[in-house]
């Protein structure tokens, strides 16, 4: 068994324990059957990406929760080193620079849109709020009728159980991070 797949064996159970979830309840909340996930955290199996996928999404962790052993206290993060989670080529790029994790209650995005583009505010049900600070331009933000106007180095918060939308009417790229906190 290889390091990573042993990491994903110790830490699905772990998770799963500290949940007090079953392998039926976790098989309900992540599409992935109760012996396929058996066999994972036993280390018998070699799960795909497909499925490590649904059992990330389906109980709301990070990738790194799930293949990585937590020694240290302190990661460092290169935002140029992370691969896009949404983009649309020549006009926006969505990091996430830090992903969920239930220990947290929060995730964050680093946004970049090209003049004139515009990009869709992402969330659930169980985002609480939304923090958006900008780093780089202008931003407009349409949040339901209603327009705001942020400038670099300013940030707007927002209650998030509404559809948002980003747009750079400047003539520069706007840069700027998003924090969305979530209910519990």
């Amino acid at each position: 068994m290889s390091r990573v797949d042993q990491n994903i064996a110790v830490n699905l159970k772990r998770i799963r324990k500290e949940r007090n979830m079953s392998l039926d309840m976790l098989a309900e909340q992540t599409g992935v059957s109760k012996s396929m996930l058996g066999q994972i955290e036993r280390g018998e199996s070699n799960p795909t990406v497909a499925t490590i996928s649904k059992i990330v999404e389906g109980i709301r962790i990070s990738f790194e929760d799930l293949l990585y052993r937590k020694e240290d206290t302190a990661v460092l993060i290169d935002k140029d080193t992370i691969l896009p989670c949404r983009e649309q080529e020549n006009a926006y790029r969505v990091k996430e620079i830090l992903p969920f994790d239930k220990k947290r209650s929060f995730e964050i995005f680093n946004y970049e849109i090209e003049p004139g583009k515009s990009c869709d505010g992402e969330g659930t049900g169980e985002i609480e709020s939304c923090f958006v600070t900008v780093l780089q331009g202008k931003l407009s933000i349409m949040i339901e009728e209603k327009n705001y106007e942020i400038e670099q180095g300013k940030s707007l918060q927002f209650e998030a159980g509404r559809t948002w939308n980003y747009s750079n009417r400047s003539c520069e790229k706007a840069v700027f991070e998003v924090v969305l906190s979530y209910n519990h």
